[in-house]
């Protein structure tokens, strides 16, 4: 099966969250999946597939329709299917394509009543930062019912991402104390490495203050805190990202006021 698990709680210092990667190509062109009833979010990085429900017949025509399509992850069609927690299900992602590239981000939870939603008009992209640390983020929203936020960041060569720091002192004061939650996960695709700059606390608890390679193709778990991410100088650097928890908001520019870097 063209299904590999990159980060787990059983590896990673993570508590919940899962990052699997689905591969598929001519030779296998159909991969199936199991859950348990967890919450769901397929991420297609390229390529297009059809994801059709085989264990529901709540599903119209057991098809979740097609999703994709685009062949670089530096251009723009963002496209996801989330499923809710707290129904088992078994569905099958079908190439329509050359080859197809998918995250699958699974995190347990308990049922919330609300219906599978399809992302694939409603990404919102934008520019962050200034100068040397501009990059474009493209952000998938997260419905209500849904624990998972997700999206993606295309670093500009040599540029850096995640700064200024999205937590603060009295964000990271609340997470030491466990009056909130916070977990990350993340996937690199680059065409020479990059590296990040780590200073902050992991879902376990576990701080750690060191710097990482970003290989391409490589995927960690990251730390609330400080992580900014460094692109070569000679090529950008593009990475997924799926976190869950409360420990910050992430603000941006909304007002023509707005006329400073974003807090968070």
């Amino acid at each position: 099966m063209p299904s590999t698990i990159l980060l787990s709680p059983a590896t990673s210092s993570l508590r919940t969250l899962t990052l699997s990667r689905l591969q598929l190509d001519q030779d296998e062109s159909v991969c199936t999946v199991q859950t348990q009833g967890e919450e769901i979010c397929l991420y297609v990085l390229i390529g297009e597939v059809e994801i059709a429900d085989i264990s529901s017949e709540d599903v119209v025509g057991g098809s979740y329709g097609r999703f994709g399509g685009r062949r670089k992850v530096t251009d723009p069609g963002v496209a996801v299917l989330r499923l809710p927690a707290g129904h088992p299900s078994t569905f099958d992602v079908h190439l329509c394509d050359f080859s197809a590239d998918i995250l699958l981000v699974s995190a347990p939870g308990p049922g919330s009543g609300v219906q599978p939603i399809s992302h694939r008009h409603d990404i919102w992209a934008h520019q962050v930062g200034e100068g040397t640390h501009q990059r474009e983020v493209r952000e998938v929203p997260t419905p209500a019912g849904y624990s998972i936020s997700c999206g993606e960041t295309l670093n500009i060569p040599g540029g850096v991402s995640s700064f200024p720091p999205h937590a603060n002192m009295e964000d990271l004061a609340k997470f030491q104390a466990g009056v909130t939650t916070w977990e990350e996960v993340m996937f690199f695709a680059c065409p020479s490495p990059g590296f990040a700059v780590l200073d902050g606390y992991y879902s376990t608890g576990q701080y750690d203050n060191s710097i990482i390679r970003l290989e391409n193709g490589s995927a960690h778990p990251m730390v609330l805190g400080s992580h900014a991410i460094y692109s070569a100088p000679d090529a950008y650097i593009w990475y997924f990202w799926g976190y869950l928890g409360n420990a910050l908001k992430k603000e941006y520019r909304r007002w023509s006021t707005d006329v400073g870097v974003y807090r968070k």
